[in-house]
């Protein structure tokens, strides 16, 4: 019987190297959201056998994160794997220049998109007693968070919070929720960050570059195996040895 994916934020660079590197099987099912970006979804549904659908949502809003709930609800689609990776691009900002609409844009994609998609199926996934998370964080959740992003680091540890949280009410439901903590990762996420501060970050990694999504989803892949059977509750660095 093939599995099931959830993929929440799909069309960032992290979420497509992932369904490319993955062995599919024909018999897999893709739930594949989205916000903007989905031609290169297009492209990659026609690469590899699993059957992928490409649904639409905008998690900054609520009604929008609701509808796409609950048509997963109405369609009985109860995921065996979910990997929640939306985001909103960062701006370096001081604290005393960002508004609380700025902190809740990044509370609302990264932790209420979680909360309302998971409530749709979750008691059905516990029935089951099967299911894999990955959650995606940054290394700001294990080492000193950097300056000047303080919206962005709040959210990634009110998400973390939520991720040990489920790990440790779903445990004995046999629903593995792990976390993964990479640090700067050169995708186009960075393209509000200005150019010098991302060859810095790269200077100064004991590896001497920045983490790319193949190193990530290297990660990820282990943590959606079969060979993951006792890993729950665990936030994970890739930073090249920058921290621990």
């Amino acid at each position: 019987m093939g599995k099931r994916y959830l993929l929440l934020g799909a069309s960032s660079d992290l979420c497509c190297t992932f369904l490319r590197r993955h062995r599919w099987q024909e018999d897999d099912e893709i739930v594949a959201q989205y916000f903007r970006n989905v031609k290169e979804l297009e492209k990659i549904a026609q690469e590899i056998p699993a059957q992928m659908r490409l649904v639409q949502a905008d998690f900054r809003d609520e009604e929008s994160t609701m509808a796409f709930a609950n048509g997963l609800k109405s369609e009985g689609f109860v995921p065996t794997h979910i990997l929640h990776v939306p985001a909103v691009p960062i701006v370096n900002q001081r604290f005393t220049e960002i508004t609380w609409s700025d902190a809740e844009g990044q509370m609302t994609v990264q932790c209420r998109a979680l909360v309302v998609v998971l409530q749709s199926f979750i008691k059905q996934m516990a029935k089951a007693k099967q299911g894999k998370i990955v959650i995606g964080l940054s290394s700001c959740t294990i080492n000193v968070p950097p300056k000047y992003l303080s919206s962005y680091v709040m959210a990634k540890y009110a998400l973390m919070g939520l991720g040990k949280a489920l790990a440790v009410e779903y445990a004995p439901k046999n629903i593995q929720i792990n976390m993964v903590s990479p640090s700067m990762m050169e995708t186009k996420f960075l393209q509000n960050m200005h150019e010098q501060v991302v060859q810095q970050s790269a200077a100064g990694n004991p590896a001497k570059r920045n983490v790319t999504t193949e190193d990530v989803v290297g990660v990820i892949e282990y943590l959606f195996s079969d060979a993951n059977t006792f890993i729950t509750g665990v936030n994970i660095p890739v930073t090249g040895g920058d921290g621990f």
